[in-house]
C-alpha cells in the first residue's frame, strides 16, 4: 500500500465505518496491500470489513462489484454476502481531503484457507469442487445484465495497472511490459462470446475462499472485471505451488487438472480449444502478478518472498508455460 494512503487512514474513520454495521469490538487489521481488510464482531457474528481508497476504485464500480456478488448468490454461487448498513446501503464513503474511502462489509466465510499440504483436504473431491465453482460462476454470469447501475464494471485491459505498466516496473524488468503487450495482442485478435468472455472474479486462489467440510465459499471479488474465462481459470491453476519442486509432479498436475475440469464441465462448456491458451495465460497472470506487487509495494512488505517467487518464474520460466492441457483433457475419459 502507498504510504500516502496509509497516512490517510485514521483510526476514528476505521471505527466509524465498523460502527455503521453495528461493531461490537474493535476492528482487526488482516491485510493492507490493496485494500485496508479488517475483522470485527457484531454480536456474536464475525464480520469482514473492507475499506478501498477511490484511487484503486470509486464507490460506483464497488457498488457494481457488490451487486454483482448479490446476483451469483442468489444463483447459488458460494460466496461471502455483502451486508447492509445501518443506513440499508452497502457502501458508505468516507472523504479524506480531496479523495475518498469507501467501506463494505461481509458475512465472514465459514472454514478455513485450504491447506495445500493436507491430503484430508488438497485432493481430487476439493480440485471437482473448485472446478465446479468456476463453472457455475461462468455458466451464470452469462445472464448477469447490470443496465440498473450508474457503472458498470470495467474490462480487463481497461485496467491503470495494465495500461500504465511501465510506470510501475523497476528499469531492470521493463522487458515485462514489452511481453504484457505481446500478450494482450494475441487476445486482442479474438472476438468475444457470451460463451467464452464475461463478468469473472479475476482472483480466485487459495488466499480468496475458505474451505468447510469439503465446500467452498469465495470472496474478495475487488478484481472482478469482463474478461475471456480461460484467464480466470488460469488463476486458479497452482502456479506458485511447492507441487513443481516434487518428483513426479506431471502426474500431480494431471490428476488436479482432470478433477478440476470434471467438476468445471458439470456446470459450464468452454470449447476446448480454449485450453490452447492457458499456458499464456499463465503468462498472462504471472506478468500482471508482478506489476501489481510493484504497484502495492510487495517487495517491501512482509509479502516479499511470494515477489520474489513472481520475479524468478517470470525471469525463468514454468513447467505450466509449456504443458498440454488440452492433451490432458482428453485424456479425462
Amino acid at each position: 500500500m502507498k504510504e500516502d494512503i496509509v497516512s490517510l487512514l485514521q483510526p476514528e474513520l476505521i471505527a466509524e465505518a465498523a460502527n455503521q454495521w453495528d461493531a461490537t469490538e474493535e476492528a482487526a487489521l488482516l491485510d493492507d496491500v490493496t485494500n485496508f481488510v479488517y475483522e470485527f464482531k457484531s454480536q456474536k457474528e464475525r464480520r469482514i470489513l473492507r475499506l478501498t481508497h477511490s484511487s484503486h476504485h470509486t464507490e460506483d464500480e464497488i457498488v457494481a462489484e457488490l451487486d454483482w456478488v448479490n446476483f451469483l448468490i442468489q444463483q447459488g454461487v458460494p460466496a461471502s454476502r455483502p451486508l447492509l448498513s445501518r443506513n440499508s446501503r452497502l457502501t458508505e464513503r468516507y472523504p479524506v481531503q480531496d479523495s475518498y474511502f469507501v467501506a463494505a462489509v461481509f458475512e465472514y466465510a465459514a472454514g478455513h484457507f485450504i491447506d495445500s499440504a493436507n491430503p484430508q483436504e488438497w485432493n481430487p473431491p476439493l480440485f471437482q469442487t473448485l472446478g465446479r465453482t468456476m463453472g457455475r460462476m461462468h455458466r451464470v454470469t452469462k445472464q448477469y445484465n447490470p443496465q440498473h447501475l450508474r457503472q458498470k464494471r470495467s474490462h480487463w485491459y481497461e485496467d491503470e495497472l495494465l495500461r500504465n505498466a511501465t510506470d510501475y516496473l523497476p528499469l531492470d524488468q521493463r522487458q515485462a511490459a514489452t511481453d504484457l503487450k505481446k500478450l494482450l495482442t494475441r487476445f486482442s485478435h479474438t472476438a468475444p462470446t457470451l460463451d467464452d468472455y464475461g463478468l469473472v472474479h479475476s482472483d480466485v486462489n487459495s488466499t480468496n475462499f475458505h474451505v468447510n467440510d469439503g465446500q467452498i465459499t469465495l470472496f474478495d471479488f475487488d478484481d472482478c472485471a469482463y474478461n475471456w474465462f480461460i484467464n480466470d481459470i488460469a488463476v486458479t491453476m497452482p502456479l506458485y505451488s511447492e507441487l513443481f519442486a516434487k518428483a513426479g509432479w506431471e502426474a500431480e498436475l494431471v490428476e488436479f487438472f482432470q478433477w478440476y475440469m470434471r467438476g468445471y464441465c458439470e456446470e459450464n462448456h468452454l470449447d476446448e480449444g480454449w485450453l490452447e491458451y492457458l499456458p499464456a495465460s499463465l503468462r498472462l497472470q504471472n506478468i500482471i502478478t508482478l506489476i501489481a506487487c510493484h504497484q502495492s509495494n510487495v517487495p517491501n512488505s512482509q509479502y516479499r518472498s511470494f515477489y520474489e517467487l513472481v520475479l524468478k518464474i517470470y525471469q525463468q520460466g514454468h513447467a505450466l508455460f509449456s504443458f498440454d492441457f488440452r492433451k490432458a483433457y482428453k485424456s479425462l475419459t
